[in-house]
């Protein structure tokens, strides 16, 4: 067993490896060209999204290239990104007029946020790319909840990214919904992208319910339909 480990590792670096080939060999068709200052020098800079349509899979372009100051370099989505969900459009600030690509801006940085397909839960696939002088660095490219809000909520001149599960609902009454425990969780996204706990813990016994970081299908929650606040529902 031991000696088969070496021989599947190879194998796999060596599929992904030609994955990555393809990938840069593919021909792809110009989706979208977005112009705007990314590190506010006061120079444009420019983000080109592009396609590679495949018959019944789901997704809109696969592919950005992104120009600094003379500096060009080029992501690939995991599987296929898609367009920002209406609810999140709709709660968010773009910086730019696009239906694919978010782009928030602070001092001296902004963000680019492409989104996955979406699933019942989650967002399989969600990539942030920081911007900052002339560096570009993906901070996160990964699947995570379903993503709701960026904004600066703490007020100290760095944006979070608030996410939350699709709680699972189970009773409907004239007055609400009675679901699952699917608290929201609070990102920093500076200086390195992670949960920030205290900030998780405010922000859900502000707008939610606290019962801790996890989800759980145990613990029941009331959701009004009037959309006031949640309400922890206390079992003996």
């Amino acid at each position: 067993m031991k000696k088969l480990l070496p021989i599947c590792f190879l194998f796999v670096a060596i599929c992904c490896r030609a994955q990555d080939v393809q990938r840069q060999n593919a021909t792809y068709t110009p989706l979208e060209t977005i112009i705007t200052d990314l590190n506010a020098d006061t120079v444009n800079d420019t983000i080109r999204l592009y396609e590679t349509p495949v018959a019944g899979d789901p997704g809109k372009f696969r592919k950005m290239n992104v120009s600094v100051n003379g500096r060009r370099m080029t992501f690939f989505a995991k599987d296929a990104w898609d367009v920002i969900d209406d609810s999140f459009a709709k709660e968010n600030n773009n910086a730019v007029k696009s239906k694919f690509a978010f782009v928030y801006k602070e001092a001296g940085q902004s963000f680019i946020t492409l989104f996955g397909y979406p699933y019942p839960a989650s967002r399989e696939e969600v990539f942030i790319l920081r911007i900052k002088d002339r560096n570009m660095e993906v901070i996160f490219h990964n699947k995570i909840e379903e993503p709701l809000k960026m904004a600066d909520i703490n007020n100290d001149g760095s944006a979070e990214l608030i996410t939350q599960a699709t709680p699972v609902f189970s009773n409907t009454t004239a007055n609400g919904l009675t679901g699952s425990y699917s608290p929201y969780l609070v990102y920093s996204l500076s200086p390195v992208f992670g949960i920030d706990k205290t900030l998780t813990e405010k922000y859900n016994r502000e707008y939610y319910v606290w019962a801790g970081m996890r989800y759980s299908d145990a613990i029941r929650v009331f959701y009004p339909n009037d959309g006031s606040k949640p309400k922890l529902i206390k079992t003996n």
